[in-house]
């Protein structure tokens, strides 16, 4: 009789211990990890409603980002590259999200001696679903970006999955031409080690 709860024990404590180790919307402002094969990111709210991340690949190169509200990204620099994204118009009233919410913004894709011209990004609330990272699970928006050039013809589009609770998106849907999708998603999540 002992034997068998002893068991049933071991198997229901590491599991609600690795459940209470999943950042949350109160916790994700001390930062959190995502992880997917070999590549890390460490993200780490700052301050006016900005997301540091800092990306780190197997190959060891490190990439730098910044993001409003882990959403639109501003700017991204390595030790190869630098870009940023300067709007145009009011990236603040990307917020808040809701389901069918339709949103847009205008900005200018820049390098430190070129910029580019002006990109008009539609943003959709397509869905709200759950996406699993290893046992921590997260109510997602999807939102779809739609990327316009000058002359109002797509260039791209995608979908983000992004978490309201954490702030930042977690995976990312990319159209096949034979109309199905790939899904590009870490695999886990962690908060930083304390």
């Amino acid at each position: 009789m002992l034997k068998p709860l002893i068991l049933t024990l071991a198997f229901v404590f590491p599991a609600s211990a690795l459940a209470n180790n999943c950042p949350n919307a109160k916790t994700a402002k001390q930062g959190f990890v995502l992880e997917r094969q070999g590549t890390k990111a460490e993200v780490r709210p700052a301050s006016d409603h900005f997301v540091h991340v800092t990306n780190l690949y197997p190959n060891g190169k490190k990439q730098n980002v910044i993001y409003y509200k882990g959403l639109f990204q501003v700017s991204r620099t390595d030790d190869t590259a630098q870009s940023i994204s300067i709007p145009v118009s009011d990236v603040r009233t990307i917020f808040p999200l809701a389901l069918k919410a339709r949103r847009a913004v205008t900005y200018a894709p820049a390098t430190p001696s070129t910029v580019g011209a002006l990109v008009s990004l539609e943003l959709m609330v397509t869905d709200q679903e759950e996406i699993e990272l290893g046992p921590c699970a997260y109510e997602v928006f999807a939102v779809h970006h739609r990327y316009l050039n000058a002359d109002g013809k797509t260039t791209s589009e995608h979908t983000d999955l992004y978490s309201p609770d954490l702030g930042f998106v977690l995976a990312k849907r990319y159209p096949n031409k034979n109309g199905s999708q790939t899904l590009v998603r870490y695999d886990s999540i962690k908060p930083f080690a304390r």
